[in-house]
């Protein structure tokens, strides 16, 4: 070896000794970074199937659906073209509740419309796998009021995609078992009070809470990752709600809260103080930090955090997409404008055509459009869209 090589060649070895005794290191802090931002937090709150989980909201840490997301990532950014990477698909437009701050009611059992057979439903997913998502939430109306569902979870191909269902909890003790064996990942159980007495008269049926609390108790004994799904209004912030929602998910050992500030639409449409009034917001994430420093606590996960200049900004119809239960496909479920229907034109079409309109080409900076007065009077029944489309109903 010439004396001139030395260098080289030690600068090689110090290379190969920095990658053995520092690489494992690095990858932890990429994947702390990345959940940091994406999240707020970087706290691993469950293993499934041996796969470390920092969200319901996120593949499993080194899962394939992981890999998915990643390299999609990065073909997204050699095509410079927006590719979605989270579906929410309503299964049903049926549900045993009644809640206050639903967005879905005023389309529900509708007459002139037709829900999506089991077949165009299994279609829906595997068009939205080839784009290219890597979460699938299966919602409603109450997803579990569709005997096929289970049906449907198991068209999605677990190596690319992992997949949530959001539910009220009525009937998910006795059909959690057939959502396991389907290839169900996690589970939202909506609760919005810890009180049993006012969780009920918040959304409707009398003893939903408690069944909801024994679907909690079946689902974690299979493993699932585990989520209680919260929506809060400012005078339930300002009550102290949310304090009891975090102790009551620490007492029965759900693995997260996914805290939903109410929504200036559906019945809340009216409501003005939903709408640029992001105070009460900020101070009510700030109150959550310290439980997402503990690992004796569930992480508090925000809709509002991830829609935040802090995070990736409102992305609906940059990154994320809705279906209906007819198949209309929409940018997000708080925005119903119609961008066209699977039924009539394949969802890659109905994708370019709104990830490249103007008003969803790129994320939003800083927060829900929908809570945003100056995106609220926006014309959103452009002649371009549906001409059943309608904005905020």
């Amino acid at each position: 070896m010439n004396f001139k090589d030395t260098p080289s060649v030690l600068n090689g070895l110090r290379l190969k000794w920095a990658f053995a005794t520092k690489g494992l290191k690095y990858s932890s802090n990429i994947l702390d970074r990345i959940y940091r931002i994406y999240l707020g937090h970087s706290k691993v709150i469950h293993f499934r199937d041996g796969y470390p989980v920092y969200s319901l909201t996120t593949p499993a840490a080194f899962s394939k659906p992981a890999a998915n997301f990643i390299a999609r990532a990065l073909y997204r950014t050699i095509q410079n073209k927006n590719l979605p990477n989270l579906m929410s698909f309503a299964v049903t437009d049926v549900c045993n509740a009644a809640c206050g701050h639903c967005s879905f009611y005023e389309g529900a059992d509708d007459p002139t419309k037709s829900v999506l057979t089991l077949e165009q439903c299994r279609k829906v997913v595997q068009d939205a796998q080839e784009l290219g998502v890597s979460v699938i939430n299966f919602v409603g109306g109450e997803p579990l009021l569709r005997d096929d569902l289970p049906g449907i979870i198991s068209a999605v191909d677990k190596d690319l995609s992992t997949t949530v269902l959001f539910t009220n909890g009525w009937f998910l003790e006795e059909k959690a078992e057939a959502l396991k064996k389907a290839g169900l990942d996690s589970i939202y159980i909506s609760l919005d009070s810890a009180d049993a007495e006012a969780h009920d008269r918040i959304r409707g049926p009398s003893g939903l809470y408690h069944r909801a609390i024994r679907g909690i108790d079946k689902v974690r004994s299979l493993g699932l990752s585990t989520g209680i799904s919260y929506c809060v209004t400012p005078e339930g912030f300002a009550s102290g709600e949310l304090e009891k929602i975090v102790g009551l998910g620490k007492d029965i050992g759900i693995h997260e809260v996914l805290v939903f500030d109410a929504m200036p639409t559906g019945r809340y449409k009216a409501r003005e103080d939903l709408v640029d009034n992001p105070d009460w917001v900020e101070e009510m994430m700030a109150s959550a930090k310290s439980y997402n420093e503990s690992s004796a606590y569930p992480a508090v996960v925000f809709f509002s955090y991830m829609t935040s200049h802090r995070s990736v900004g409102c992305s609906c119809g940059t990154s994320y997409f809705y279906i209906s239960p007819y198949g209309d496909v929409m940018s997000c479920d708080f925005n119903h404008a119609i961008f066209g229907n699977v039924l009539e034109r394949p969802l890659y079409a109905i994708w370019d055509a709104m990830s490249s309109d103007p008003d969803f080409l790129h994320a939003k900076w800083g927060g829900c459009k929908i809570k945003d007065s100056r995106f609220r009077e926006k014309d959103m029944v452009a002649p371009q869209r549906s001409a059943r489309a309608e904005f905020i109903r």
